[in-house]
């Protein structure tokens, strides 16, 4: 520990301290120096949309922010990204109307706002507006309409032993502002496209929706409630009717009645039915056929069914003719 003092205090010598006065003097000339050179800085400025009254809706809004490029002193650029309060850009609704843009469509030179700008940042400022090179925004006087939403996406469970019961979306429909050569060709709201797998339990998820130039949705987003259950086996005995036979004409099948296997989510176990199947063979698919065996088709199947099975397939048939 002596030894340590004993060399502390022979470094600490008039020579050391004017070597770090001398040091310090240049650093701070040195940043003096740098500082008071030119430079070039990216920033960004908010933009902000005023004096909308209160009948108007805006159905797209300008941009929130303008990149801008600012060449100043060193110093000055650090105050303006460190210090500087900076206020937001301006455009002024009634101003911009009132030149006669009343048909719902505004578009402006990003250099109309470089007055503002230039304010923000004082006279020795070089300023220039990188992006956008134009502002617009969309507005219209209040005219909507309700659409149904349709949700637009690929929904899938964890594996083939589960099934998806459920894709409910609230709300089921949307109010769309627009211009009214635009509201006239709008049917519909679609989400953005949604891509979900491994789906086991009930699922809750907001989507927005697809943007349109010119359209504003009431609301901007969607939420999606998807659920899945288990699948399992059932087997149901299915009469085979006949479709499109002549009124004096009788088809009569061998069996009467076949097995039809299907698989359901546990939750549509019991309330699946033979009644809810409905399989048939068309006149016009057997009245030239030599063959005595038919094959048999479902004319309609119940919803949330899957791998269904008909055994057998093909059943041995008459014709008989009807006597009154």
């Amino acid at each position: 520990m002596g030894k340590l003092r004993s060399l502390l205090k022979r470094l600490w010598t008039k020579q050391a301290l004017t070597f770090l006065f001398f040091l310090v003097l240049s650093a701070i000339f040195w940043l003096f120096t740098t500082l008071n050179e030119d430079y070039r800085e990216e920033m960004d400025v908010e933009l902000h949309l005023v004096n909308v009254p209160e009948n108007v809706v805006v159905t797209t809004d300008p941009p929130s922010h303008l990149r801008i490029s600012v060449r100043d002193k060193g110093f000055r650029i650090l105050s303006y990204r460190y210090r500087q309060e900076r206020k937001p850009v301006t455009i002024d609704f009634s101003s911009v109307v009132g030149r006669g843009n009343s048909s719902g469509y505004v578009v402006l030179p990003a250099s109309d706002l470089l007055k503002q700008v230039q304010a923000q940042f004082g006279s020795n400022a070089g300023i220039q507006i990188l992006r956008p090179q134009q502002v617009e925004f969309y507005f219209n006087y209040g005219e909507s309409k309700r659409v149904p939403l349709i949700v637009q996406g690929k929904f899938q469970p964890k594996d083939d032993t589960s099934i998806l019961t459920m894709l409910h979306h609230e709300p089921d429909s949307v109010t769309v502002f627009a211009r009214p050569s635009i509201l006239d060709t709008i049917t519909a709201a679609y989400t953005t496209s949604v891509f979900m797998d491994n789906l086991e339990d009930t699922t809750r998820v907001k989507v927005p929706l697809h943007r349109i130039s010119g359209v504003k949705f009431e609301p901007a987003e969607v939420m999606l409630t998807l659920a899945c259950d288990r699948l399992v086996e059932k087997t149901v005995q299915v009469p085979v009717q006949q479709v499109n036979f002549p009124a004096d004409k009788q088809l009569r099948t061998f069996p009467a009645r076949v097995s039809v296997t299907f698989q359901v989510g546990m939750g549509r176990y019991r309330s699946v039915s033979s009644e809810d199947f409905v399989l048939v063979v068309r006149y016009e698919e057997i009245v030239d056929r030599k063959s005595k065996r038919c094959k048999l088709a479902f004319k309609s199947l119940p919803d949330g069914v899957q791998h269904v099975r008909i055994n057998p397939d093909e059943v041995d048939y008459v014709i008989e003719e009807v006597v009154e």
